[in-house]
């Protein structure tokens, strides 16, 4: 099958109409009809544009461009060639029916001024249709040279602008890709912190499920009013910070666990500091804290009892 054949069936089998490929590409009608009929008769004020239509209408339902490319490069080559056969063939026909302007020479008797008068008048006016037929030949050689520079300037200028067409379109479908990339990684984060469960089973302690099962990390925040020292235990040894280094404003860690412990938050100075867990606050009871010593907060992670861990 040729590809204009295959665009045809391949839009056919989807069902779609001439006029839905039309919005989707944004293609006239007569032009998916001219590709699908083969008519490029359609297209001859600019041959250039028929490479990328076809292409555009290929995208649109799904056909592969590389596999018909060079088809439609050499049918439109094809095309353009015996369109330029013909219009040369037609301008031999139009000088060869012109005449000639040679006259066969007769002799005539004496003539008298009257008759010479309108001899010289009849040969100037012979020289001057002579001159016209020539003047209009070079016109017409002239004016066709002037459109085939003119063609081929054009060709050119819608070349590139087809090929800067062609780059802005690959941009924009990298740019969209690229964002929904984004879009997906960011869903992807978000319903990682909603999948896990906090519960509060105990004065200052913490129990989150849901953690191992997704491979969830833990972000961990802390506010610190005052400047103070934060360690993190996992089961007793230290994960991070010590009683030397001392913390502002905010402490912000990501800890990721692979198996069940008991995580220990230690804030060697204590004032009102908040604490948050993938965006999920963690209450403090003061009642259960002396001033003047570190507070502790537990969080225990635990495997979801339905998946038999």
């Amino acid at each position: 099958m040729t590809y204009y054949q295959i665009l045809r069936q391949r839009r056919l089998d989807l069902k779609l109409s001439i006029q839905d490929v039309s919005s989707q590409t944004r293609l006239a009608p007569e032009y998916i009809q001219a590709i699908e009929m083969n008519n490029l008769e359609v297209f001859s004020d600019d041959f250039s544009f028929v490479r990328y239509f076809v292409r555009a209408y290929c995208d649109a339902i799904g056909v592969n461009w590389q596999a018909v490319q060079a088809e439609v490069d050499a049918n439109i080559n094809a095309y353009a060639h015996q369109r330029n056969m013909a219009l040369t063939q037609a301008q031999k026909r139009m000088v060869a029916s012109m005449p000639s302007g040679q006259g066969r020479k007769i002799k005539r008797s004496k003539q008298s001024n009257f008759q010479k008068r309108i001899t010289r008048l009849s040969r100037n006016l012979k020289w001057s249709r002579k001159r016209l037929i020539r003047v209009g030949i070079i016109a017409g050689v002239l004016i066709f040279g002037l459109l085939f520079v003119v063609n081929l300037g054009l060709d050119y200028y819608s070349s590139q602008q087809a090929l800067q067409e062609e780059a802005n379109r690959k941009a924009e479908l990298a740019e969209k890709e690229a964002e929904t990339e984004r879009l997906a990684q960011q869903r992807q984060q978000e319903a990682q912190k909603e999948d896990i469960v906090i519960e509060n089973t105990s004065t200052n302690t913490y129990t989150i499920t849901n953690v191992l099962e997704n491979s969830t990390p833990l972000e961990l925040e802390i506010t610190l009013p005052l400047d103070s020292t934060v360690v993190i235990y996992n089961d007793g040894e230290v994960i991070t910070g010590d009683t030397s280094t001392i913390y502002s404003d905010t402490f912000k860690k990501e800890i990721t666990v692979d198996k069940e412990c008991t995580l220990e938050i230690e804030i060697g100075s204590y004032s009102g500091n908040q604490f948050s867990v993938n965006g999920n606050n963690l209450a403090f009871d003061e009642n259960y804290w002396y001033p003047g010593e570190p507070a502790y907060l537990d969080i225990i992670i635990k495997a979801n009892e339905q998946t038999g861990e």
